[in-house]
């Protein structure tokens, strides 16, 4: 595999990483705890597109790695991962209309800066309560403004629990930082359709490297 498809292989994952923990809290209430922390990690770190620099090495994508195989392979007979696959499909639509909007993409950047800011007050643990309500906040008053939204399906009594509609839009935020790491790194979504042997290939070496990090 040589670097730029890794690159681009491994920011994918993460938009699937990102996927399947909406789907996770939607229906159980809970998710990976440090799968999430990588994806959360990520919305602050600015000055690098490098997928490795920001979300560490494939072991930190597992989970987004498997499920973007679980997508390719059985996303046509498998309800759960066509609904993986279309959230993931939505946060790169999101991020398609949030890079046309250049008020939206400067007021995103100043309510990172500021989460980023905020931090170490926190003692810098990202996954605070406080610093998930900033980081969907941010994604409230920029993305979801924007015309297209991802419908998340779950267990409506998951879904309503206090706190959880904020940890799933921090978590979409999250992955629409990855969606737009991937298409600047070349990605597009006709890849998906177009590419997926090679996708395929790329992803089971990864998975295979995560799975000997364990």
């Amino acid at each position: 595999m040589n670097d730029i498809n890794r690159q681009k292989t491994l920011a994918l994952a993460a938009v699937f990483q990102a996927a399947a923990i909406a789907d996770n809290l939607a229906w159980k209430g809970i998710a990976d705890k440090d799968a999430i922390k990588t994806m959360l990690d990520s919305t602050i770190v600015f000055d690098t597109d490098n997928p490795e620099a920001i979300y560490g090495n494939a072991k930190a994508l597992e989970l987004g790695l498997k499920t973007l195989e679980a997508c390719l392979v059985d996303a046509g007979t498998d309800s759960r991962q066509a609904d993986k696959l279309r959230y993931a499909l939505g946060l790169i639509h999101i991020e398609g209309q949030l890079n046309k909007s250049s008020h939206l993409l400067t007021l995103l950047r100043q309510r990172l800066d500021q989460a980023q800011r905020q931090l170490p007050h926190f003692d810098n643990d990202i996954a605070a309560q406080s610093m998930i309500n900033n980081l969907a906040g941010a994604y409230v008053d920029t993305i979801g403004t924007l015309k297209f939204r991802i419908q998340i399906k779950g267990n409506e009594q998951r879904l309503k629990t206090a706190g959880m509609a904020e940890q799933i839009r921090a978590n979409l935020l999250a992955g629409v930082r990855a969606a737009w790491l991937w298409q600047r790194l070349g990605g597009r979504r006709w890849h998906l359709l177009f590419t997926r042997g090679q996708i395929l290939a790329e992803l089971r070496i990864l998975i295979k490297e995560a799975q000997q990090r364990s």
